[in-house]
């Protein structure tokens, strides 16, 4: 490692809070000089030191781009104290773990760091912005694993499966694949896809989304992923969840080593079915006909009678005194005093008892006599005196319907 000591003088247009001072912040960067191994940490030390104190901290960049990992570490920012031209400075400074995730010259690009400090003659705080020149990366891959593909570098890779349910199966049954891949040494962002695209028509596959953990332990990536299918039984057959291997590179051993797990073999038995011949077509059509007929019949024969039946429930209905209560409320309720002694005359021929009339008619005629008198100064009729007294007589006890006639006399 070799440190970059960049110490920026910033530009008289600097934001200040209050005044300006010639002396400004030394920032510090620290890279690696030599080549990084794709997968593993390279570490990036951003200082920041000021000639008084800081009354808020830096804003440090984040560093994050596309094929690269940042990991802040634990106790990833601290404060620092340097000697500058005879007298101590202090400031604060950052690690950055950076991973990156494909060979090639990686560039972090010029940033900029908010930085506020106390004037160094009157305590007041100033906030600058600091460029940072370039900061890059050389991600290399081992010779030994220049032909990996998948590219796996790690100090520890295993490859586990487990299968869940009966491998003679019936069509219609499930069974559940489930891959754990555990790495060592890198992230399991790096594992790949662990159960490959299922193309055979036996069996039809439901993918599960893959489940990755990570870990860090003293700055040492290690995690897992699990990647998990159900497949269902569709024909039958022999089938095969293929084996799955894989090559990886020990960063241990700086050799080539290789992971796997063995295929699993299906019998699959077809769905149960009877074909469909000639006569059990020539049956069914035999039944479809009998029942046919017999529907025809039942409405043929039940409608009439239905009909009849329905008919004399209406003309009972329509001879009943219930019927000619119905027409006496209606008639007074429309103040239609012929309708009213007509609907109350029909009442008591067809009740065979009739009971509590005489009332009503003793407000019926009070009506005639108001509507029909010469005096000019007779009372308006009072129709609501018969209508209470038309509600007494309907809830006469004596007051029932006749029975029913019998439907086929």
């Amino acid at each position: 490692m070799k440190r970059l000591l960049l110490l920026l003088l910033l530009l008289p247009s600097a934001v200040l809070s209050q005044g300006t001072t010639a002396i400004q912040p030394q920032v510090t960067v620290e890279t690696p000089t030599e080549d990084v191994i794709v997968g593993q940490p390279a570490i990036v030390r951003i200082k920041v030191l000021v000639p008084t104190f800081m009354p808020s901290p830096p804003v440090f960049p984040s560093l994050e781009q596309e094929n690269l990992l940042v990991r802040l570490p634990e106790r990833a920012s601290g404060p620092v104290s340097e000697p500058v031209n005879g007298e101590t400075w202090s400031g604060v400074q950052r690690s950055y773990r950076i991973y990156p995730l494909l060979a090639g010259q990686i560039s972090l690009g010029v940033t900029d760091m908010k930085v506020t400090f106390a004037d160094p003659e009157t305590n007041a705080p100033i906030q600058v912005s600091v460029p940072l020149s370039p900061i890059a990366i050389n991600a290399v891959v081992p010779d030994g694993a220049a032909n990996l593909n998948p590219l796996i570098i790690a100090t520890g890779f295993e490859l586990e499966q487990e299968v869940e349910g009966v491998t003679e199966m019936q069509a219609g049954d499930a069974i559940t694949r489930r891959l754990t891949a555990r790495i060592t040494g890198t992230s399991p962002i790096l594992i790949p896809k662990l159960i490959s695209e299922y193309q055979e028509p036996l069996l039809r596959p439901y993918p599960k989304e893959p489940r990755l953990t990570e870990t860090e332990d003293r700055g040492i990536l290690s995690g897992q992923r699990v990647d998990e299918v159900v497949y269902l039984a569709q024909d039958g057959g022999q089938a095969q969840l293929p084996p799955v291997s894989f090559q990886w590179f020990n960063l241990s051993t700086d050799a080539v080593e290789t992971v796997e797990v063995p295929g699993v073999d299906l019998t699959l038995t077809a769905p149960r079915s009877n074909p469909l011949t000639t006569d059990r077509m020539v049956e069914y059509a035999l039944w479809l006909g009998l029942a046919a007929i017999i529907v025809w019949a039942t409405l043929r024969w039940c409608a009439p009678r239905f009909r009849t039946w329905k008919d004399a429930r209406h003309q009972a209905y329509r001879a009943s005194p219930a019927f000619a209560l119905g027409e006496l409320q209606r008639a007074l309720k429309a103040h239609d005093l012929s309708a009213a002694y007509s609907a109350l005359e029909t009442w008591k021929t067809r009740s065979s008892d009739p009971q509590g009339y005489r009332e009503l008619e003793a407000q019926l005629a009070k009506i005639g006599c108001a509507r029909y008198a010469s005096d000019t100064n007779q009372k308006t009729p009072d129709w609501s005196a018969a209508i209470s007294a038309m509600k007494e007589l309907a809830e006469t006890p004596q007051s029932q319907a006749q029975p029913l006639p019998p439907l086929n006399p």
